[in-house]
């Protein structure tokens, strides 16, 4: 048995049981993680572009033809390899499959081996093809920061254009927004689009350092050992980013007013004024009037942080920003995962749309990854409403069972011995729980 753990995986398509459990066999031994179907019918529309795999399927076959599903795969996710299963000595077959971009083909009586080293190839393929794509995307970021900030909105398009305007200003920014409204991105924005973007971008949550420690942070410490520099110093250059200001307290405010006014910090210890070039970008989650009203910020320091303000929209009020946001995210949850990628259906985004999403952001990007790994929303539960009670008991309890069949063979890669072994029951047993709730042939049973 090989030892070595195959990234990707392989989806086989074959009407075949035999052959079709034999190869699985063959692939699974060579370390590969395989998912078997008997027709295509069930497997071909969940082939994303971005799914980390390849596809192994028969070219005869009831139903959906294999030059079906391979013309369908070509139209959905092109750049997926596609090799196809033929007959001893149909060569006519092959050359018209490789005529529709198929990767390559194998013969039904082909070895073990070639099997193998067939899909290896195909697999290696795959996955430069997805390192180069994100090295684009990657590069993309870089030359426009601002296209994670997403969304077709009036208020959406009114901050990007701010941001704009005064990202390459050397001016201090004060950002306010509920949580996961996206102000560290929005920072990441203004430093990447400032001429202080080759320097560095230095974060500091003031609410999640200690009162004692935040000092030593801020503004570092001088011992007979030596200098240690604090944040600001670190930022020398670049961009400093202070993450709920009003949480830092009172009288480090203070402090903190001089060095926005003078350039300068005295580390802790220190009696030397060490000069720092940086700009400051602060943020805070509700509106910092208010926060000066209740005493919680200085409001000296706000006034000197006032020069430009940017309050961040919540997703309630961005209307249907919600959808584009689930779909970017779902679109990066099934790239990180190597899982196909979901497709929102109706109902899911009618609820979407009318959830007011507390979270924000934040909330979307981890509903978005359970969708991709099989899990419901859940959006009633997240939201703090009571579940409401819209079918009988027996249908409920089967539709748990089916999802946590599903969610079983997903963590397995579709290997049911696995699933039964995860599931703590007997591999028959699991069998029969597939029929019960018409899970076998999305199994390939």
């Amino acid at each position: 048995m090989s030892t070595r753990f195959e990234t990707g995986e392989i989806v086989l398509v074959d009407d075949d049981a035999d052959l079709l459990e034999a190869m699985q066999e063959t692939l699974e031994l060579a370390g590969f993680s395989v998912r078997c179907y008997a027709n295509a019918n069930v497997i071909a529309e969940q082939i994303q572009p971005n799914w980390n795999g390849i596809v192994i399927s028969d070219i005869r076959m009831p139903g959906r033809t294999g030059m079906e599903f391979l013309r369908l795969i070509q139209e959905n996710a092109p750049q997926v390899p596609f090799i196809v299963i033929t007959a001893h000595g149909d060569v006519k077959t092959a050359i018209q499959a490789m005529k529709h971009n198929a990767y390559d083909f194998i013969e039904k009586s082909t070895e073990p081996q070639h099997l193998i080293d067939t899909a290896r190839r195909a697999l290696e393929k795959r996955r430069l093809q997805l390192e180069n794509l994100a090295l684009r995307r990657k590069v993309q970021r870089i030359r426009d920061p601002q296209g994670e900030l997403i969304g077709s909105s009036q208020v959406m398009a009114d901050l990007r254009s701010t941001i704009s305007r005064i990202g390459p200003l050397n001016v201090d920014v004060l950002l306010h927004g509920e949580t996961g409204t996206g102000k560290d991105l929005t920072a990441r924005c203004l430093h990447q689009l400032s001429p202080r973007a080759p320097g560095p971008l230095v974060t500091i949550n003031c609410g999640a350092v200690t009162e004692m420690d935040i000092d030593r942070e801020l503004f570092g410490f001088e011992t007979e050992n030596g200098s240690f520099p604090g944040r600001i110093e670190r930022a020398q250059g670049g961009t400093l980013y202070l993450d709920e200001l009003d949480s830092m307290p009172n009288a480090l405010q203070t402090r903190f007013l001089r060095v926005l006014e003078e350039r300068k910090i005295t580390r802790l210890g220190g009696s030397d004024a060490v000069p720092v070039d940086i700009r400051v970008i602060a943020g805070v989650k509700t509106n910092p009037a208010a926060l000066v009203h209740d005493g919680r910020l200085r409001g000296d320091l706000y006034h000197r942080m006032n020069v430009a303000t940017l309050s961040l929209p919540p997703v309630r009020e961005r209307g249907g920003d919600v959808i584009e946001l689930m779909e970017h995210l779902l679109d990066q949850a099934s790239e990180n995962h190597g899982l196909p990628l979901p497709k929102l259906s109706q109902r899911q985004k009618k609820q979407f749309l009318t959830y007011d999403w507390p979270g924000n952001v934040r909330e979307i990007r981890n509903i978005a990854a359970r969708l991709v790994i099989g899990l419901e929303a859940d959006l009633q539960i997240g939201n703090g409403q009571p579940i409401e009670v819209s079918t009988g008991y027996e249908a409920a309890m089967t539709a748990f069972e089916t999802e946590l069949l599903q969610n079983a063979l997903l963590q397995t890669g579709g290997r049911k011995a696995e699933a039964a072994e995860l599931l703590g029951i007997p591999r028959k047993r699991l069998y029969l729980r597939l029929k019960s709730c018409g899970l076998a042939e999305e199994d390939g049973s």
